[in-house]
């Protein structure tokens, strides 16, 4: 390609790129220009005195070319960011008010559609205040437990006293709500469900929080079992109450909140109630009575953990393992209420339940990740390298985060919608489970300043607006029932003008097609059908329904403003023509090496888009190779073959010393699902048998390997069984053509055979003479000699 064909392009390009944001400009009133991020509006701008006036006069331009079109600053309107800190206290561990954000609160002005990075540092104060709520089910079949708790009490306290020393605990109890068919209502149920029971309820607070600890010990002692009728229990009313009866429970503010539920059965949900009459939707408020549990039903799933983020709590299901199902429930449950995590009690070791909370406690403290109350108008995202300096991913969450540690995050806020009447929106953002909160105060910039009466250009009944409309901005703002450029158009008479200002440049349509010209003005057409379907622009050339659609067959994907059919003001961390891809490299990040793609592949949408060119990579993380040895498996191979089958180049003592990252798990039968997070590997070893293994990563990056308890070896040749296939295949194909010579020999015999038939029927002449056959004699007869003949005859038979 030549210079002068490179610069022609670029000169091409240059004045589409013009043109395109020329047209993002193309916005006829200053509030609708200002709320474009890269427009600004001219009152008064300079005009061409060699071009038509009315076709020149423009006040919405890219907000580069200012200087060139707009003579004052006084004129211009083009809002900027204002960002400013209004507290920033340093970091402290004050033991009732600690301070773990900076800034505390912040000012912040952005147009509609325009991203600003907030940044703000963290760091975890020592000696945090916690409170730990203890809820158990006081059923009949938990009183061993009941018991252990009791001895465990003060170890559990000074357990947690030793990570923070600002630590309250509490304890309370359920059972079920006291009807049928839940619990039995015979009156002496009711008094003594079972041998030395107490009666049954649905919630007790035994002990509110407190640094009593010994007293704790007292109530889970000298607390009662109880019992109840059908298998699950009311474990949701319990957690509801726990959680909304504050000033009973006693939760500090400023503190992390830890609620343990202990149970060895499954739990009734929303709609049980219904069963024992109760329908009204449980109403998320505190139970003073306990007759106030039958006037509702149970909880839903969802209602716990709306409540649970509300009050920044912290559910640890410690669960009593009886049967599978109990244990896979409660699992199940933890993944849809966040910040909540699940763990076993181990009947045989004592130190089970402490050591379930201080590992989940350790879980929650050194995991940092931070929400906000942001709606559907304000778009919050969030990200960190967390002090990764090497990091090449921004990630939204920080994991084994320790005391002191300060960490840097960035807020990506992006305003959506403008708000009613100039108002400031109050956003909070604050780390997950915790009551601690940046401040936002957030204004959206979309009023212009010329448009107010006390602005110097503004000028009521214009004789510019042929003094049926005020002058705002530099164009006519006219009294109802008047329009056009100046005013000058009455809605109730017909008017017939020119239409050349109707007309596009570039274009012969009047409107674009989509609306009439009225007084040299566009009105555009709408669809009554659809209010939400519009059409606009000085031409009607645009409208917010024919961008291209992404996820769920959606505008947009559901996260932009469709504008002139372009996807604009994608939510934050989208972008792409259809705000479909993802900004972040999070999910393509391989957690275990920290690697995007694995670096055999590029992130796209969100997505790894895995090289294809020598090898053949494949897999979330573009970790498997379809056309190579499997890496991970050969590295594995070694360790596997010496601790499952005893064989391999690691010999008894190289096996524990080399193998130590793992110890293989010795199945008879490897799972046969489709879980792509589990790595299955087949790899022939020297003997020529196959080791058959898989592997994964559990919730703790903890590599999990398993393996077949037997090898797949091929077993020795059988001569016998080979040379008797050979001979009977040899003679049973000999059979098999023998048996095709003779059915096709047989077919072309009869085939000749009919047609030798078919010829013989054709025949004129009898089968017993040759047609070619001539006598040697001919004979003649003589009429007279026959007469005589019969003379002599008749003579002689009268002789005789």
């Amino acid at each position: 390609m030549t210079l002068g064909n490179v610069l022609f392009i670029s000169v091409i390009l240059g004045f589409c790129n013009a043109q395109l944001s020329l047209s993002n400009c193309d916005k006829e009133t200053c509030e609708e220009c200002i709320q474009q991020i890269d427009c600004a509006w001219c009152s008064e701008p300079i005009l061409d005195p060699q071009a038509d006036d009315k076709k020149t006069v423009v006040h919405c331009r890219p907000k580069n070319e200012t200087a060139l079109w707009c003579p004052s600053e006084a004129m211009l309107e083009s809002p900027k960011t204002d960002f400013r800190i209004l507290q920033s206290d340093q970091f402290s561990n004050d033991k009732e008010n600690p301070t773990q954000i900076m800034p505390q609160r912040v000012r912040l002005a952005l147009r509609r559609g325009q991203k600003h990075e907030l940044k703000f540092r963290y760091k975890i104060a020592a000696n945090y205040p916690v409170d730990l709520y203890y809820v158990m089910d006081l059923s009949n079949s938990m009183k061993a437990h009941k018991d252990k708790l009791a001895q465990l009490g003060s170890k559990l306290a000074m357990t947690m006293r030793n990570i923070t020393t600002n630590f309250q605990l509490g304890f309370g109890s359920f059972i079920d709500k006291v009807e049928l068919p839940f619990t039995s209502t015979r009156k002496e149920r009711l008094r003594a469900p079972c041998d030395g029971c107490a009666s049954p309820y649905s919630f007790k607070n035994h002990m509110p929080l407190s640094v009593n600890y010994a007293k704790f010990v007292d109530q889970v002692r000298s607390s009662k079992v109880s019992g109840n009728l059908d298998t699950p229990e009311g474990g949701l009313d319990a957690i509801m109450q726990a959680i909304v009866c504050k000033k009973q429970i006693k939760w500090r503010p400023q503190a992390r909140h830890l609620l343990i539920l202990s149970t060895d059965a499954g739990f009734h949900i929303a709609g049980d109630g219904k069963l024992a009459g109760v329908v009204e939707p449980n109403n998320g408020k505190c139970h003073a009575k306990e007759s106030d549990y039958l006037k509702y039903d149970y909880p839903s799933v969802s209602h716990i953990n709306h409540v649970a983020r509300e009050n920044h709590i912290n559910i640890i299901f410690a669960i009593v393992k009886k049967t599978n199902d109990v244990g896979k429930a409660y699992k199940e449950l933890s993944k849809h209420i966040e910040n909540s995590n699940f763990g076993e009690l181990n009947e045989k070791d004592d130190n089970n339940v402490i050591n379930l909370v201080v590992d989940n406690y350790n879980k929650i403290s050194q995991t940092v990740k931070f929400t906000s109350n942001a709606d559907s108008a304000v778009d919050v995202s969030f990200s960190s390298n967390c002090n990764n300096i090497d990091a090449t991913y921004l990630s939204d969450r920080c994991n084994d985060v320790h005391v002191g540690d300060v960490l840097e995050f960035t807020a990506t806020i992006q305003p959506r919608e403008c708000f009613p009447n100039g108002q400031t929106k109050i956003l909070y953002i604050r780390p997950d489970a915790l009551n601690e909160t940046l401040q936002v105060e957030l204004e959206v910039l979309c009023n212009c300043s010329c448009s107010m009466r006390n602005h110097s250009t503004f000028v009521p009944k214009s004789d510019k607006c042929s003094t049926f409309g005020d002058m705002k901005c530099g164009i006519c703002d006219c009294s109802e029932g008047r329009f056009g450029r100046d005013c000058q158009c009455d809605s109730s008479q017909s008017t017939s003008e020119d239409v050349s200002n109707c007309i596009m440049t570039g274009s012969t349509e009047i409107c674009s097609g989509s609306g009439q010209c009225r007084c040299g003005k566009c009105e555009c057409n709408t669809n009554p059908a659809n209010k939400d379907e519009k059409i606009y622009g000085k031409y009607c050339q645009c409208d917010n329904y024919s961008c291209k659609k992404g996820e769920n067959d959606l505008l947009c994907s559901g996260r932009g403003d469709c504008d002139c059919s372009v996807c604009k003001n994608c939510q934050a961390g989208y972008t792409g023509d259809a705000c479909q891809c993802e900004v972040s490299e999070a999910r393509c990040t391989d957690p275990q090496t920290g690697a995007v793609c694995s670096g055999r592949g590029r992130c796209v949408c969100g997505r790894c888009e895995c090289n294809m060119d020598e090898n053949r990579y494949s897999g979330q993380y573009c970790e498997d190779c379809i056309s190579c040895p499997a890496q991970r498996c050969e590295e594995l191979r070694h360790c596997v073959e010496c601790q499952a089958y005893k064989s391999g180049i690691y010999n008894g003592t190289l096996c524990d010393a080399q193998c130590t990252t793992f110890t293989t798990e010795i199945l008879d039968t490897l799972g046969t699902d489709d879980n792509q997070e589990i790595k299955k590997c087949r790899i022939p070893d020297n003997d020529r048998c196959i080791i058959n293994f898989e592997y994964y990563y559990d919730q703790d990056n903890k590599l999990v390997v398993r393996a077949s308890r037997e090898k797949i070896c091929a077993p020795p040749p059988n001569v016998l069984a080979w040379s008797t296939g050979v001979i009977g295949t040899i003679i049973i194909a000999g059979l098999i053509l023998l048996l095709v010579w003779k059915i096709c020999t047989t077919i072309h015999d009869r085939r000749e055979y009919a047609k030798f038939e078919n010829e013989q029927k054709k025949l004129k002449w009898s089968t017993n003479g040759n047609p070619l056959y001539r006598e040697a004699t001919t004979n003649f007869a003589n009429p007279a000699y026959q007469r005589s003949s019969v003379r002599m005859s008749d003579t002689k038979r009268s002789l005789e």
